[in-house]
């Protein structure tokens, strides 16, 4: 990729693929709270017909989208930029295609293109850590997913479920196929524990504090396939839930607890938080604020 090319991508898929989400949309141009420091009016602009983008609050800096690169990454080379834009795998966007809406995922066939090991791409490592998941961790369970809707292209962090891959990136999740995952620590039938999405086993593997082990881990993706897992509980001696803190979360928990004698609610454990990765987010921004 050189520069001529890399400039035919669009600044605004870029962005998006970072993380970052415009705050007001108009015909030709989008307003950002500005990537390159501290702001609460958006003032980072980018204009859709000519693929350039302005900052206001800067000294109205602007330029393409390896000027933008260069600008967050300020010890960047024009070559790593050049490395940096090619990793993302967006290579294929032109600006003009960003035009179209982006088709909402749910609606839309999600086809899974390739996956990676974690630790290849900079802005799926970068999530991560943003959600204080030490990606040798994530790497256990996880991959990098780059699939396409509607021909357009995105990556995201998948772990592989029992009908395809549960994603999330920063501005979205969902998956290719409703379907619970299952991890084994060994085949003895003791304790499993029951998680609700894959950054809250992530998490009870990092905090490692609650002393709770485990011969085997279950991640539902979405409550709606606790169904499929019905008998594969029985084989447990112990069963301990780690459900969200909403309204959905409380009342299956109840359910389950009312179902059979075996399953124990360990909500109390991160209360008053959502969930696990939500303590851990929050204990750690607390520590760093020391």
């Amino acid at each position: 990729m050189n520069c001529k090319q890399a400039n035919q991508i669009s600044i605004i898929e870029y962005l998006s693929q970072i993380g970052i989400s415009p705050k007001s949309t108009k015909a030709d141009y989008s307003f950002f709270l500005s990537p390159l420091r501290m702001e609460k009016t958006p003032s980072f602009k980018v204009d859709h017909n000519l693929n350039l983008w302005v900052d206001y609050g800067e000294c109205n800096s602007g330029g393409t989208l390896i000027d933008l690169v260069i600008k967050l990454n300020p010890t960047y080379s024009i070559q790593d930029a050049l490395t940096h834009v090619g990793n993302l795998g967006i290579d294929s966007f032109s600006f003009h295609q960003q035009k179209d809406k982006i088709s909402d995922h749910e609606n839309s066939k999600i086809k899974v293109l390739s996956t990676k090991p974690i630790g290849t791409n900079q802005a799926i490592t970068d999530y991560l850590i943003s959600r204080e998941i030490q990606p040798e961790i994530a790497e256990k369970y996880c991959k990098e997913v780059y699939y396409s809707v509607d021909g357009k292209r995105y990556f995201g962090v998948g772990n592989e479920n029992s009908n395809g891959w549960s994603i999330r990136n920063k501005y979205w999740k969902g998956c290719t196929g409703q379907g619970s995952s299952v991890y084994f620590n060994t085949r003895e039938f003791s304790n499993l524990a029951v998680f609700e999405g894959i950054f809250d086993l992530m998490s009870f593997i990092q905090m490692d504090q609650f002393n709770l082990k485990s011969s085997g881990f279950v991640v539902l993706n979405s409550l709606v396939n606790i169904k499929e897992l019905k008998d594969f509980y029985q084989l447990y001696d112990n069963v301990n839930l780690f459900l969200d803190h909403d309204e959905a979360g409380k009342t299956l928990t109840a359910d389950l607890l009312m179902s059979n004698h075996n399953f124990t609610d360990k909500t109390s454990l991160y209360s008053p938080f959502k969930d696990l990765n939500e303590m851990l987010v929050n204990e750690n921004s607390h520590r760093y604020s020391r």
